[in-house]
């Protein structure tokens, strides 16, 4: 199953073009719900409090505000009934727009006196100390809840909705941190940097530092266990998934870095049988990647065995019906459908 990962697919979507910025959204994802318990624990609490208590203040100061409002419109309206009752009956024009003015101005007084009856039923109701008290409860037992096996994916997402408000992440083209930034519901912010992963370790940032620093140990004699665990001490990591290197991924880049030359398959001190052909010549026959055949080596689908030493190549038995299955392989779709035939594939002829 393909890993989740974040990109930018305009390119793609509008020019067919393929996408220039990506990262897998595994490391992101945890790192933002480890935060989501933290800002639910009981100090974050306390300043929702502290924010609640400063909003029921703004109210307060409000309320004489409306009381003015409301006694200008009075006073407007009572102005504008004095003159409509001082003016001559005779002039029928000036009493016409004066009585529409007495009229506005009625209207105006009660339509604030509904809107100030309303306000208060708009606002978040006061909290009182009992009300303090039940949300300091609860908030000392969001974090238990959110790790808790009943919990499920939605709930936990109905509560990252209310809290969070945004996450940008940033992608720097040939380079392995990304950055992460969430903006939380009332303005707060928090950033750190997120190591994603690569396809090769010519892709990371410390590619040049990390390779001079395995060829200086290299010259010093170092066995691959003591390199491994130097370079996990002195902070490098593995391009993909792993977290740590081990002595089996250093004796590979000894050979990517020509530090450990391969024995050439010309000088190899054996002949291959007839019904033999190289690891290396069946992968390119076939189209695999170069690290496929050793792969399905090791894990016994092929009858394979090594020529000249130690450091020598391996040859690969293709006798009898062995490159028809060798193709049928690679062609199998790992598919649920395929399982059944999958493993059949998977099995080698017994060699003669």
């Amino acid at each position: 199953m393909r890993r989740p990962s974040y990109g930018r697919t305009a390119a793609r979507s509008d020019d067919g073009l393929p996408v220039c910025h990506s990262t897998t959204a595994e490391g992101i994802e945890a790192w933002v719900a480890e935060q989501v318990p933290a800002a639910l624990r009981p100090a974050a609490s306390e300043a929702s409090a502290s924010a609640a208590s400063a909003v029921e203040e703004r109210r307060r100061q409000s309320v004489p505000q409306w009381h003015q409002r409301i006694e200008r419109a009075k006073y407007a309206a009572e102005r504008a009934a004095r003159q409509c009752q001082a003016c001559e009956p005779e002039n029928r024009l000036a009493a016409r727009t004066l009585e529409q003015r007495w009229d506005e101005s009625l209207r105006e007084g009660t339509r604030l006196e509904a809107e100030f009856d309303r306000f208060p039923r708009t606002q978040p109701r006061p909290l009182g100390e009992a009300d303090r008290d039940r949300v300091r409860q609860l908030a000392e037992q969001v974090p238990t809840l959110w790790h808790a096996a009943t919990t499920t994916p939605a709930d936990r997402r109905r509560i990252v909705r209310r809290r969070i408000e945004q996450v940008t992440v940033t992608v720097l083209p040939a380079d392995t941190p990304v950055a992460v930034r969430i903006a939380w519901h009332g303005g707060a912010v928090q950033s750190r940097t997120v190591r994603r992963a690569v396809l090769a370790y010519r892709d990371l940032a410390e590619w040049p530092r990390w390779s001079a620093e395995l060829a200086s140990l290299h010259s010093r004699k170092r066995i691959p266990a003591e390199i491994a665990e130097t370079l996990n001490r002195a902070g490098f990591r593995p391009p993909k998934r792993a977290e740590t290197f081990r002595a089996g991924m250093v004796r590979r880049r000894f050979d990517e870095l020509g530090l450990r030359p391969r024995v050439s398959r010309a000088t190899t001190a054996g002949v291959l049988a007839t019904d033999e052909k190289w690891l290396h010549d069946v992968g390119a026959e076939l189209g695999l990647s170069p690290h496929t055949p050793h792969g399905r080596r090791r894990k016994g689908w092929r009858h394979a065995r090594r020529l000249g030493g130690r450091r020598g190549a391996w040859a690969v038995w293709v006798g009898g019906r062995e490159k028809k299955r060798l193709r049928e392989l690679r062609d199998c779709l790992r598919v649920w459908s395929n399982r059944d035939k999958s493993k059949a594939l998977r099995t080698p002829g017994r060699r003669k």
